[in-house]
């Protein structure tokens, strides 16, 4: 594997699994159990265990984030604050609600922090308390699971017109950085995901010319590092 390849899959893997805030001395946080909370519409809930990995009590504050561009379900967590006590493991359901039957897949953020109780010991350093950020997937029940949606993405364009569209019913997550072959001229997505039915620009610094694929680097479900993939590019 090229370095650049692995430079482009930590690139993707990071801002799917935790954030760093300055918090509290010596601690490692709260720890979700997967880095994928799945919401199946079946049921309408989904379930995340979340352990305690400090020494001492904390508070697990649950907060859901909701995409700019995918509105209109709601999702709750049943406790939103609750008090985790030092190597415990919390279990937290989610409760989706919405007033049509689902025909694609969803997709929100979740974040899990501890808040450990107020320390009046002067001599206490700084240090680090991790917050974990989840992607949420939203589940139709009558969709079928597909693990390689990314085969389905559709790239078309020349010059600097260049466009990915997603016409599947799934959601699909990948690095924004992409190659085009043969010239090896490096495009740039606007974000690490693509929706249902969403069409993306993609910048190049130089317009191309007699490209006829691309190179992209997609997530697993799980966030899970997989092989790079290269897709015909139509005109």
């Amino acid at each position: 594997m090229s370095v650049s390849s692995s430079l482009c899959k930590l690139a993707l893997a990071a801002p799917f699994l935790f954030s760093a805030l300055v918090t509290q001395a010596n601690a490692a946080g709260m720890v979700p159990e997967t880095t994928l909370l799945v919401v199946d519409e079946s049921t309408h809930s989904g379930v995340m265990n979340v352990k305690n990995t400090d020494n001492g009590p904390a508070l697990l504050y649950t907060t859901i984030i909701d995409l700019p561009d995918d509105t209109g379900i709601k999702l709750d967590v049943t406790q939103p604050v609750v008090r985790v006590e030092p190597g415990q493991q919390q279990q937290l359901r989610f409760i989706m609600q919405n007033t049509q039957p689902l025909t694609v897949e969803h997709l929100k953020r979740v974040t899990f922090e501890g808040i450990p109780p107020k320390n009046t010991d002067k001599n206490m350093k700084i240090g680090f308390n991790m917050r974990q950020d989840l992607p949420v997937l939203i589940r139709p029940k009558n969709l079928p699971v597909v693990t390689d949606a990314w085969k389905l993405l559709t790239w078309s364009g020349s010059g600097q017109n260049i466009k990915v569209k997603n016409p599947s019913a799934y959601v699909v997550r990948l690095a924004q950085n992409v190659t085009f072959l043969p010239s090896n001229t490096a495009g740039k997505l606007q974000k690490t995901y693509i929706l249902p039915g969403q069409t993306l620009d993609v910048s190049v610094a130089k317009g191309i010319a007699g490209d006829k694929s691309v190179r992209f680097y997609p997530a697993s479900r799980y966030g899970i590092n997989v092989p790079d993939f290269t897709a015909p590019l139509g005109q």
